[in-house]
């Protein structure tokens, strides 16, 4: 169980509809609001989908490590660059952005399963695991999202993500501690 959940959005209409699952919502800027009005440490800290967004990654990584306490976990997850839709769209000389997913409009920075891990370790974490999730195929073709195929794609995707993470990872998840 969750003693203090604090946490910080840009956006001032999804800030508000996260407000009430928050002991103590930020909103603004992510590098300006992290100092926040946090009176502790934190034992967890999760920074899912943020840094592909970021023009300098390690300073958001720097204003972590006092936020987080002796033997505390940050979480963190970052899209693969590396997977085999963006492999083959370059070997067919496409590079081209979209309104979500690995190369989502709005990502700055890319990154693969061992540039994440470099990014941590320079910046003073230890990783300690690191997963990888599925591609969601049914973005792709919606029809693997509905019965009777969606267990089946779903296996299917998270099965090849396993044996195959750099190529058919979607993205990778770091469990990490300060060093």
């Amino acid at each position: 169980m969750c003693r203090y959940l604090a946490g910080v959005e840009l956006d001032s209409e999804a800030a508000k509809e996260g407000a009430p699952f928050f002991d103590q919502p930020v909103t603004g800027d992510l590098l300006d609001g992290i100092s926040g009005p946090w009176k502790e440490t934190f034992d967890v800290i999760v920074a899912g989908d943020i840094l592909e967004h970021l023009p300098r990654p390690e300073v958001l990584l720097d204003s972590l490590k006092p936020l987080l306490k002796p033997g505390g976990v940050l979480l963190l997850s970052l899209p693969n660059v590396a997977n085999v839709t963006v492999r083959l769209g370059l070997l067919f000389g496409r590079f081209t952005y979209a309104p979500r997913g690995i190369l989502d409009r709005t990502h700055l920075r890319f990154f693969t399963r061992a540039t994440g891990r470099t990014l941590l370790e320079e910046s003073g974490f230890r990783v300690t695991s690191v997963d990888v999730t599925a591609m969601p195929l049914e973005l792709a073709l919606p029809a693997l999202g509905r019965p009777p195929l969606a267990g089946l794609a779903r296996a299917t995707a998270l099965a090849a993500a396993r044996l195959w993470p750099t190529l058919f990872g979607y993205q990778f998840v770091y469990e990490a501690g300060l060093v």
